[in-house]
């Protein structure tokens, strides 16, 4: 039997939490996969908590080169039809495989799937006091949003890395994740390997049952507010050298892409955490994608806002299994 899914873990230097994330993939109630974990020059006791879990995951070293070179080359030697990306901080759902497998099959393996995202600080959702409840860990009611692919969504979704599960042909058609990034020139990697498959489709995203959870923590890589900046302005600059596929008539929505994560970033971010220049020559350097992401945002107020979709006949097989149905 083939195997339906490769699960590829970058890791540099999370000791702290590297655990959860690979006993969260090797927990899972669906278990055709293979679970690859790449050490990427770690310092400190990762790569000894790696090879703890033995011939349960594939483990593979390489010198500090960034996660982009980690999922290249755990990518060349994986066997699943599909590419699930997670974060060494961040952690999956145990029923996450089992409700991703159940989209594919029902929309007849789409290339790719957004899995829904909760964020979380210490064991709790972040800005909220409450810890996850019970049935955060049964799989509830499925529904998605379906668009023709990714870069004609109209929802102010991020493709996370860890939200991500790509066919791995067109993963490999697209050239995978960038070559000539290091452990500095990574950031924006999720959104580079988007926009890469940005016209493939359908595009489904999931907006329950959650699936991943995205931990804030001290040293997320989000805090680099200027490397960020400059990940952005290398994409911007990517798409100026024409390097994603849809050539001049989709350029557009392209532009709102990058320019919606670049605006966002440039206030919610830098301004307001006083980083005036950053945010300014952020601006200044994506100013038309910009503003084609106020036009599109502009243009959505005269549209219908798209609704969640159930997927009837996942709902019934999750319902007759006898399993918890998730609140949203």
């Amino acid at each position: 039997m083939s195997i339906r899914f490769s699960v590829l873990v970058p890791v540099f230097n999370r000791e702290k939490y590297v655990r959860q994330a690979i006993e969260s993939v090797l927990s899972q109630t669906f278990t055709n996969f293979e679970l690859f974990a790449i050490d990427d020059g770690s310092t400190d006791g990762s790569a000894a908590i790696l090879k703890s879990f033995g011939d349960r995951i594939r483990f593979l070293e390489q010198s500090n080169r960034g996660p982009e070179a980690a999922r290249n080359a755990a990518a060349a030697l994986a066997q699943g039809e599909y590419l699930v990306f997670l974060d060494s901080d961040d952690f999956l759902f145990p029923y996450a495989f089992e409700t991703y497998d159940r989209v594919l099959r029902e929309l007849n393996d789409p290339p790719v799937i957004l899995g829904a995202e909760v964020f979380f600080k210490d064991g709790r959702y972040f800005r909220e006091q409450d810890q996850f409840p019970p049935q955060s860990f049964v799989p509830g009611p499925i529904k998605i949003l379906t668009y023709r692919d990714y870069i004609s969504k109209t929802v102010d979704t991020p493709a996370t890395n860890s939200r991500m599960v790509l066919k791995k042909s067109v993963f490999d058609e697209v050239g995978g994740f960038r070559k000539h990034t290091t452990s500095l020139t990574f950031h924006n990697d999720d959104m580079y390997i988007a926009l890469k498959v940005g016209t493939h489709g359908p595009c489904i995203i999931m907006k329950s049952p959650n699936t991943v959870a995205y931990r804030i923590h001290e040293a997320n890589s989000i805090k680099g507010l200027k490397l960020i900046a400059d990940g952005l302005i290398a994409l911007a600059d990517a798409e100026r050298r024409g390097e994603f596929p849809g050539g001049r008539e989709r350029r557009r929505q392209r532009y709102a892409v990058i320019g919606g994560r670049s605006s966002s970033w440039a206030y919610r971010y830098c301004w307001r955490q006083g980083q005036y220049g950053t945010a300014l020559r952020l601006l200044a350097r994506t100013a038309p994608m910009v503003l084609a992401a106020v036009w599109a945002k502009v243009m959505r107020r005269f549209h219908e806002r798209p609704a969640a979709a159930p997927l009837q006949k996942l709902e019934r097989d999750s319902m007759a299994a006898g399993l918890t149905e998730a609140k949203e």
